[in-house]
Formats: structure tokens, C-alpha cells, sequence
């Protein structure tokens, strides 16, 4: 049985060490970190998924850039995220602008109306033209959506619980969740990781 139970944790300890390429733990602050090559993994498969964004990438310094276009409107994002919270089967997030989006298009048309709208409506969205799920205050946008649809959090977070949260930054391409909860190297599902991150 000690053979058998040393040969386990020799696998898990392989394991361990070849996720460390992709996340790393920092179990004293509650915190695990993503690798820029990772961040920048996840960027591409939102690319993929959503239609109108036509890139997403990790900034020099702090947050993310999207590129979204819609008819003949290009429109750059500059944002982080700020938390995420687990409230039942749902994920509550929230986002803040680092700037004010840019817009750009060849067509005279579209420049009158974007100018029109920054002028007299001071760039405002009412929150019912957003998508359902999305609401935006200020320079902040909240969102939600099935927990089910995050497989990231449950595989990196399994002892997370109704009402945890985790704080969000995003540095130089590298991102920082810290948790509310004690996080172990055992509290990750290291096998399903290495296969969501094995394309890279």
C-alpha cells in the first residue's frame, strides 16, 4: 500500500509541475495566477465564440483590448475585470473601462451619429439596448451568466461555494484571482486543466 501511495503522489507531483507552465498558486494570499500564454489562450477562444469581436488581447500594462465590429463601426475596448461572484448556478462579474471606447469608420453617416450621440447623450447606453444579463453604471459593466458555461472557475476553483468571490486583475497579460476561500493545489482538477490548455 506505501508503494502504491508513493507512486500516486509521484504522478500527482508530475502533474503538479507541468501545470505550473500554465498556473501558478500562491496559497498564503489565496491566489491563483495565470500565465500570459494562458490569458492570451483564453482571449483567442472568445474571439472564436463571439461573432462581432474581432480581437481580443492582453494590454502592455493593465487589462484587455477588444476590437468589436458592427456594420461599418469599429470600436475599440479598453477594460479589466474586477470580480466575479458565485451566486447558485449563476457567475456575477464585473468589468471597469480603463478608457473610453474608440470608435472608427469610413463612413460619414456613422461619424455624424457617433458625434451626435457622445454630444447630446454623453455617450450613454440605456442599459435595455444591452444584452440581457448586462447592465453598465458609470465606467463599470456587470454581467452574468450559468455558471455551467465557466469551466475555467470549476476546474481551478472546486472548493469555491455559493456567495464566494474572487477578486480580478489583470498585469501585464498575467491574471491574479484571489479567492475569499483557502485554495490548495488539491482543490484543482489538474488532468482536465492540462487537456483544456494541451492546444497551446
Amino acid at each position: 500500500m506505501g508503494l502504491i501511495n508513493r507512486l500516486g503522489q509521484a504522478a500527482k507531483g508530475s502533474l503538479q509541475k507541468y501545470a505550473e507552465d500554465y498556473v501558478t498558486l500562491n496559497t498564503a494570499d489565496k491566489q491563483v495566477i495565470l500565465k500570459p500564454k494562458i490569458v492570451s489562450f483564453l482571449c483567442q477562444k472568445a474571439t472564436d465564440k463571439v461573432e462581432q469581436l474581432t480581437n481580443l488581447e492582453p494590454d502592455s500594462t493593465e487589462g484587455l483590448i477588444a476590437t468589436v465590429v458592427h456594420d461599418k463601426v469599429t470600436v475599440k475596448v479598453k477594460f479589466t475585470p474586477d470580480n466575479l461572484t458565485i451566486k447558485g448556478d449563476l457567475v456575477e462579474g464585473q468589468l471597469r473601462l480603463l478608457e473610453d471606447p474608440k470608435f472608427e469608420t469610413n463612413s460619414w453617416v456613422y461619424r455624424s451619429l457617433i458625434a451626435g450621440w457622445k454630444v447630446f447623450l454623453g455617450g450613454y447606453i440605456p442599459n435595455d439596448k444591452l444584452p440581457e444579463g448586462v447592465r453598465i453604471e458609470g465606467k463599470n459593466i456587470f454581467y452574468s451568466f450559468p455558471k455551467s458555461q465557466l469551466k475555467l472557475v470549476n476546474l481551478l476553483f472546486s472548493s469555491i461555494k455559493d456567495g464566494s468571490c474572487l477578486d480580478l486583475n489583470l498585469l501585464a497579460g498575467e491574471l491574479i484571482a484571489t479567492a475569499n476561500v483557502a485554495i490548495n493545489w488539491s482543490d484543482l482538477n489538474m488532468q482536465d486543466l492540462i487537456k483544456m490548455f494541451k492546444p497551446i
